[in-house]
Formats: C-alpha cells, sequence, structure tokens
C-alpha cells in the first residue's frame, strides 16, 4: 500500500497533532482536596441532599487523575463550616484545597454556591455558582469549575482564526465544538479539524496553542481553496437566471464541491419540469479565472416545452374518463393555456388529485374502491398519463339511526338535517357532515367531550349500507376562564367584545367558532389561535393567542373614468387607533376635474356598547361642464346590530354647497337658476343587511341595504328634499373558481318645497361611470336646449357579472359585465334603459384594488358625448 504526501499530512494533523498540543498536560504530584459538608437550604430531607450531593462531587473528582480525593473523616457529619474552621480542617486532613458551600432547593431546581479554599494560603479563591436540575449534572459542572479555578485544567480564553481570505470567520466557529471558557480537550480540537475539513473550501488545517494569562489561546490556521468567482449560465431561455441561481445552493465566493454541483443540477432539472420543460438537459464546466479562482458554466439545452396530451383511466366503470378528468385540477392543454398554464404536470397536484379523486369515488357509493397511483411517461411530443382504477361494488345507503344519549334538540331535527339519509348511495363526506352536526349540537348545549360513533354495517347481497349514528354526549361543562395572550397594542377589551362566549357560560363550539371568526375580521391580527384547556371534572380554560400585525396605512393610487377622468388618491388609515379598535383615516384625492379631502374616525363600541359612530368632515370639489360644484360639510353617523346580519344606521349631516363659474352663455337656465351658496342639514335612516364572504371580492352572500335620507324643515337649511334609495347584490360560486353576481339599486328623490325651489342639482341622480353605466360618462334627464345633464328624480340599475380566475397564484381575476339603467323626471322605464356591456380585470395588487374595464355602449344616442365605449380605471383605493 502506497500513502500519498498528503495522507500522511492529513493523518498527523487529525490525530497526532491534538496529542502533541496537550502533551504539556501537568505531570506533577495530584493536588489533594477534600469535600467538607454544604449547607442545605430545603425541608426535611437536606441532610440526604448534602450527602448524596457530596458523595456526586467526591465520584466526580475522583476519576481525575490530576486529583487525589481525602476523605473528611470526622468532618463529614460535623455539620457545615465556615472559611476560617474550614482553614483548621485542611490543614488536620492534610489537604491543598477544601470545597465547602451552600444547596438551596426550589421545587425541583438546585442552586449550588461553592466556595474553594486554599489550605496553605489561607484564602478562599472566587466564589462559583452553579443551578439546574439533575443532581449528576450539577456536581459535573461543580468539578470543572473547581479545576479550572485550582489550576489544574486548562481553559481556552480564546480561540483564533487566521489564514482565512474568503470564508467568513463566523462560518468557522459555527463548525467547531471548543468553546472560548471551554476547558482545552484533545477529542474536541480533532473533531473540530475534521468538521472544518468537511466543510470542502480547505486545503490546510493547523491547530496551535499557546498560553495567555490563566488559559489558553487556540488558534486553527486555515489554506483555502480557489474560490468560484462566477457561475455563468449558458441557454437558459424559460428561466430566469434569478430563478435558477435562487434553486442552488452552491454560491459565488465558495469552493467548489462537485457533489453540490450534481446535486443543483437535478433542482435546475425538476425547476424546469414545474414549466413543463421534462427534456431539459444540463452540463457543467470549469474555466479558469486568474491563478486560483474559477467559473462554474452551466451549459443549458431546453428542448421543447412538452404539455399533457392524455389522461386515461382503466378500470372505470361507471364513470367515463371525461367526467373523472373534469374531477381533476390536472387537465391537458386548454386554448388560454399560455395564459393559465393549463396543460403542464405539477406533480404535487396530481398526487391531490388522486386522493380528489378517490373520495369522489368513496362519496358515490363504492366503499372498496382504489385509485392507484398514475404511471407518467413522456416522449419528445408531450406527457402520457394512466391511472389504473378499482371500483369494486356500489353500494347505497339502507337505514339511517341515530341512537345514544338524549339532547334538549328534539332527535327528529337532528334526523331531519341528516344529509347521508338523502344520499342515493352511500357518501362518505355526507356521513362525516352529519357526525359534525350532531356533534356540534351537542357542543353547543355544553357536552364539549361529546362523541359520535357511526356504526357502519353493509350487506354485500343487497349492496346495502346501514349507519347508526351513537352519541356519547358525556358531562356538561363550563367556561371557567378566557385568557387572552399577544396583544400587546390592543386592549382586552377590544377582543372580549368579538366574543360570543364568557366566563360561566356553558361551552359551545358555534359560539366558538362564531368568535374566532370576529377577530379574524377584524384584521387586526395576522394569526389568530384558540386553544381548550381543561381545568378540573366540568370546566374548561379557553386561552387565546394573537399576532398583531401592522394596522397602518399609507396607500397611494391613480385612477381614470369617465366621469372623473384623470386622479391621483391618497389615503393615511391607522386602524386600531391606539388599541381601541378605532379607525382614524385622512384621505385625498386630487384630478383634473375633481379634488376631494376627508378626515373620518370611526368608533365600534361607542360606550363599550355595540354601538358603531362615526364622524367625518370634508371639502369636494368637482368641475362639470357648464359649472363648478364646491362642497364643505361634516357628519355623524351611528349604527347599532338589530337582528343577525342587519344593521341600522342613523345619520346626520350638514353642508354648506355652492355652484360656482356657471358659463353664462352655454349653461342651461336650470343650472343658471342653482348658481350660487345652499345649506343641506339631513338625517338619514337605513337597514343593511350583508352576508358576503368578503368586502372586496366575494363569492357568495347577498347584501342589501334601503335608506331614507330627509333635508329641510324641521331640520332647517335651504336644500328641502326626501331621498329613497335601495340596493340589492346577490353572488353565487359556480364551478371553476367562477362567481356569478347580480347587482341592482332603485331610487327615488321627493322634492319638500312649499315654494317649489328646485331640487338642488348636485341631489339628483346622474348615472355613468365605473360603479354604475361601464363605458358611458354622463346618463340622465337633459336640457333640451343646451343638452346639460341635470340628473333625474328617480333612477335605477342593473349588473350582471362574471368573475373568473386568470392567474390563480397572483390573485388576478377576469370580468365580464352587462349593465342597464338610466333616470328620469319621474316613472320607472324598462324600455328605456342604457345599456353597456364589456370586459375587465380586478386585481387586489400590493398596494390596493386594482380594476380596468372598458365598456360598451349598446344603444348609442349620439347624446352627452357618447363613444363607441370607454376605459375605466382605479388603483390603490378601495371601490
Amino acid at each position: 500500500m502506497i500513502c500519498s504526501k498528503k495522507t500522511l499530512i492529513a493523518f498527523f494533523l487529525i490525530f497526532l497533532l491534538p496529542l502533541c498540543l496537550l502533551s504539556q498536560a501537568r505531570a506533577e504530584t495530584p493536588r489533594k482536596l477534600a469535600v467538607l459538608p454544604f449547607q442545605v437550604y430545603a425541608g426535611a430531607e437536606g441532610g440526604l441532599l448534602a450527602e448524596s450531593f457530596g458523595d456526586q462531587l467526591t465520584r466526580q473528582l475522583q476519576r481525575e487523575a490530576r486529583v487525589s480525593v481525602v476523605p473528611a473523616g470526622g468532618y463529614a457529619t460535623g455539620g457545615a463550616l465556615n472559611n476560617t474552621e474550614a482553614v483548621a480542617a485542611g490543614k488536620a486532613l492534610g489537604v491543598d484545597y477544601v470545597v465547602t458551600g451552600a444547596i438551596t432547593q426550589f421545587g425541583e431546581t438546585l442552586n449550588i454556591d461553592a466556595q474553594i479554599i486554599d489550605v496553605a494560603r489561607e484564602t478562599a479563591l472566587s466564589p462559583v455558582s452553579v443551578h439546574g436540575r439533575g443532581m449528576d449534572a450539577l456536581a459535573q459542572e461543580l468539578k470543572t469549575e473547581i479545576l479550572a479555578r485550582t489550576g489544574l485544567l486548562d481553559k481556552i480564553v480564546r480561540i483564533d482564526i487566521t489564514g482565512n481570505r474568503k470564508i467568513a470567520v463566523d462560518a468557522i466557529r459555527q463548525q467547531l465544538r471548543s468553546k472560548a471558557g471551554n476547558p482545552l480537550n484533545a477529542d474536541d480540537i480533532t473533531e473540530d479539524i475534521k468538521a472544518i475539513f468537511k466543510m470542502g473550501f480547505f486545503l490546510d488545517v493547523r491547530a496551535d496553542v499557546t498560553p495567555e494569562g490563566e488559559g489558553k489561546v487556540l488558534t486553527f490556521t486555515v489554506i483555502e481553496k480557489g474560490l468560484i468567482s462566477e457561475i455563468r449560465l449558458v441557454g437558459n431561455k424559460a428561466l430566469d437566471r434569478d430563478d435558477i441561481l435562487g434553486a442552488m445552493s452552491v454560491k459565488t465566493r465558495q469552493s467548489l464541491n462537485q457533489e453540490k454541483v450534481k446535486e443543483d443540477i437535478q433542482k435546475i432539472k425538476a425547476l424546469y419540469t414545474t414549466k413543463g420543460y421534462y427534456n431539459a438537459e444540463i452540463t457543467d464546466r470549469l474555466e479558469k479565472d486568474g491563478q486560483k479562482d474559477i467559473v462554474l458554466v452551466l451549459d443549458i439545452k431546453e428542448n421543447d416545452r412538452i404539455y399533457i396530451r392524455s389522461i386515461e383511466f382503466e378500470g372505470n366503470e361507471t364513470f367515463t374518463d371525461k367526467e373523472l378528468v373534469n374531477m381533476m385540477t390536472t387537465t391537458k392543454r386548454t386554448l388560454i393555456g399560455f395564459i393559465t398554464d393549463t396543460g403542464i404536470l405539477q406533480p404535487q397536484q396530481l398526487r391531490q388529485d388522486i386522493q380528489k379523486l378517490n373520495g369522489f369515488y368513496y362519496n358515490s357509493g363504492f366503499v372498496n374502491a382504489q385509485v392507484g397511483e398514475p404511471v407518467i411517461t413522456h416522449d419528445a411530443k408531450g406527457i402520457y398519463i394512466k391511472i389504473a382504477v378499482k371500483e369494486g361494488k356500489r353500494f347505497k345507503i339502507g337505514k339511517v339511526e341515530i341512537s345514544g344519549d338524549l339532547l334538549q334538540k328534539p332527535r327528529t331535527e337532528l334526523y331531519a338535517g341528516l344529509k347521508t339519509k338523502t344520499a342515493a348511495f352511500y357518501d362518505r363526506e355526507a356521513i362525516l357532515k352529519d357526525m359534525e352536526m350532531i356533534t356540534t349540537a351537542a357542543n353547543d348545549e355544553g357536552y364539549a367531550n361529546a362523541d359520535v360513533n357511526p356504526k357502519i354495517s353493509s350487506n354485500e347481497k343487497d349492496q346495502l349500507v346501514d349507519v347508526n349514528f351513537q352519541l356519547t354526549k358525556g358531562e356538561l361543562v363550563y367556561i371557567a376562564r378566557i385568557g387572552i395572550s399577544g396583544n400587546t397594542t390592543t386592549r382586552d377589551k377590544v377582543i372580549r367584545r368579538q366574543l360570543s362566549i364568557v366566563e360561566g357560560d356553558l361551552y359551545s363550539s358555534s359560539k366558538l367558532k362564531n368568535s374566532y371568526g370576529n377577530l379574524n375580521q377584524m384584521r387586526y391580527f395576522e394569526e389568530v389561535d384558540f386553544q381548550t384547556q381543561k381545568t378540573g371534572d366540568n370546566k374548561v380554560d379557553i386561552n387565546i393567542r394573537v399576532k398583531e400585525k401592522n394596522t397602518g396605512m399609507f396607500m397611494v393610487g391613480a385612477g381614470y373614468s369617465a366621469v372623473d377622468q384623470a386622479v391621483i388618491m391618497a389615503q393615511v388609515v391607522q386602524n386600531n387607533f391606539l388599541g381601541y379598535g378605532q379607525t382614524l383615516s385622512l384621505r385625498a384625492s386630487l384630478g383634473s376635474k375633481t379634488n376631494n379631502y376627508e378626515l373620518s374616525f370611526t368608533e365600534p363600541f361607542l360606550f363599550d356598547l355595540p354601538l358603531w359612530c362615526k364622524a367625518d368632515i370634508w371639502k369636494y370639489s368637482k368641475e362639470y361642464d357648464s359649472y363648478t360644484l364646491d362642497t364643505r360639510g361634516a357628519g355623524l353617523t351611528l349604527g347599532y346590530p338589530l337582528w343577525w346580519k342587519i344593521i341600522g344606521y342613523v345619520g346626520y349631516k350638514f353642508s354648506i354647497d355652492n355652484i360656482q363659474d356657471v358659463n353664462q352663455a352655454t349653461a342651461s337656465y336650470y343650472i343658471r337658476s342653482q348658481e350660487g351658496e345652499r345649506t343641506t342639514s339631513s338625517v338619514t335612516l337605513a337597514l343593511s343587511y350583508d352576508s358576503t364572504n368578503d368586502a372586496m371580492f366575494p363569492s357568495k352572500g347577498i347584501k342589501a341595504t334601503v335608506s331614507v335620507q330627509h333635508a329641510g324643515m324641521p331640520l332647517g337649511g335651504n336644500a328641502k328634499f326626501t331621498k329613497y334609495t335601495g340596493s340589492l347584490a346577490g353572488y353565487y360560486p359556480l364551478f371553476w373558481d367562477m362567481v356569478i353576481g347580480a347587482k341592482g339599486r332603485v331610487g327615488y328623490l321627493q322634492n319638500n318645497d312649499d315654494n317649489d325651489n328646485r331640487i338642488p342639482l348636485y341631489e339628483r341622480y346622474v348615472l355613468g361611470g365605473i360603479n354604475s353605466l361601464r363605458g358611458l360618462r354622463y346618463v340622465g334627464p337633459v336640457d333640451s336646449g343646451t343638452s346639460d345633464v341635470i340628473g333625474g328624480t328617480t333612477m335605477m340599475t342593473f349588473s350582471l357579472e362574471l368573475v373568473f380566475p386568470l392567474i390563480k397564484n397572483a390573485g388576478m381575476k377576469g370580468v365580464v359585465f352587462y349593465d342597464a339603467g338610466n333616470t328620469w323626471n319621474g316613472g320607472y322605464y324598462f324600455d328605456d334603459l342604457r345599456m353597456t356591456c364589456g370586459a375587465g380585470v380586478r386585481w387586489y395588487s400590493p398596494i390596493g384594488p386594482l380594476r380596468l374595464e372598458y365598456g360598451y355602449v349598446l344603444d348609442r344616442r349620439g347624446l352627452n358625448d357618447d363613444a363607441a365605449g370607454r376605459w375605466e380605471f382605479t388603483l390603490g383605493m378601495f371601490m
């Protein structure tokens, strides 16, 4: 066997050098030491504790060749000694050092305060304190300190690392067992040298020990390999350079590790497969960069992108391939695949599809169905997926019963709510939902530990399955305490008032779920966690842990609409103001036609009651074709929940409104007669019902509002009118995450002025723009002479929308719509509705909601600057 020079050097460095470093270990006569009794501060077993610890410490010291432990003799039972007595005892025993001290017990934790006394010098060394659990570990720790303080152990006072040019010192230190303050240990140094070599960055590693003060300095000297100065990618087009480098563990300024390069090539290939490039080829090569550094070159041949060409099933008899494929997210390429990325094989998604298919069969009566693992093959043309299915027999539902304990809720009512009994075939999902329904019913009556066991009996001959839901309700459970943690800013009362439970209540899972939903809807917390902790036979604590998030927002944006044209906007909002759940908002928008400033303050629980209150002040100006409207005012609104999801509102508003800059040459007589300043003092009453699941982009639920605004007597002001408005919107989820929505709004404006003064121009109904009739600028009655839009006293609009996902991961949605509506000077005319249709994009972007929509006019009339269509755009503000 021939040994290379490098092998011999490595053997010396790793195995012999550490031993040489410690060859200076003392060979003098062992020091004599006695362990005297410790004072004990504990219970009745204090004496036993002192004796036990003394024995442990003695055994630990006896293992050291540099120490000779002398028995304490008669001093062992004489109790604790002071320092003078300990010196005398040490001289009598003929030892160099004595150890004594005190032991204090706190539950299972021990605190050892030891005193080491130099007998010859009759002085105490610096005291030693150790604490923790486990007598043996504490004795070991105290032994090390005794050896170090008596000069019997070399301590590492510092660790130096030299020779490294590129590799950070901290990166090397993380590999070391040896630490400053620890005893110098040959085994540790051997392992440290191995660990540094294992990093793969060094040609040579050497360790040296030098004395300094009362200890040793351990120095590791390294010689680095050449580093990777650049990672060069050649041929990548489908993947960005940053994406590829981000997937790699090999980085520039690192030493070359060929194994890691091979691993990274496989990672890059896997990354390519997620984009459909299953035949990508990647090779690596090296180029020199100067005398020491190297360039890692990855040559990439992407080849053609391939898509799923077929998904086939074997063994399916009841359901066709098409029916099963329709259950899957994984699909073949579609016409809009370039947008939605359909046809690209995602292994994780395919695994989820297999689980979905298994669930589909279980829920369709196939109790013993098995959907196998997919077999995937591919060639230059595409990817082929085959899935084997074993259906087995199909079972129908036979008898369905509920047995066991009784609840206050009638069993007939529970039975009526069972989904299993209405299922044509055995349905596992229906059974799980029924178990949840029965469990919830028991939980809501206070039986927190209720258990529902579905006993399923199958009849192979008749292919029937009988289901018996056996209920064991257990004991009634009460809520003892509700604890809240993690809320550093939010006051406890702000959280508690959102809870549907109070201390002392019977346990209720529905109320807990409702409380959880209320806290999440506040949008003050990143995380909300409810933990139930049993505290007695029939009591539980509810521990609520929250993680707060930043509730301050600064939003900027821009918009364009047919009505307001170009607008830039900014808004500063502080939700959960000072932790009281209040909202302070300052909003401003500046545009070519409109300027708006608004300051508002919202208190959701006025006087700690569920009384919503909002106060706001505003200044608003808008430039129309023939005049400018300038208004300023203030308002106060109160809201109170009347029934489930129904809130009643009452509000007061006072404004000073000025129609100015009237174009006397072109403006209609109606507009000219309105010129000047008016005051409006009004009260609004409203009812609102809202069951939608999202304020921005709802996918299900209904929202309805009716309101009456009255201005004039007895409230004062120049404006005297009553405005009645009603709106209704409904949203329904469809397949493929699509949502269909329908909206309607109707209004009536009544003049209350006995002097026949006309209703203020700015209160009349005018439609058009992104929130009513998209594609039209102004819609409403016009002056016959000037064609100025003066608005109507009656109004009606309808809208139908289909919202569908465009890019799911980005949350981008597409929309197609149809709008219809008009305003009149009286009455409602379905044969006189303006109509538009169009499409657009909606996205909840990082800076706020974005809407870009184009409305096409279906019934151009050549009035009011009607165009064939218009773009509508808003960004950064809630819509």
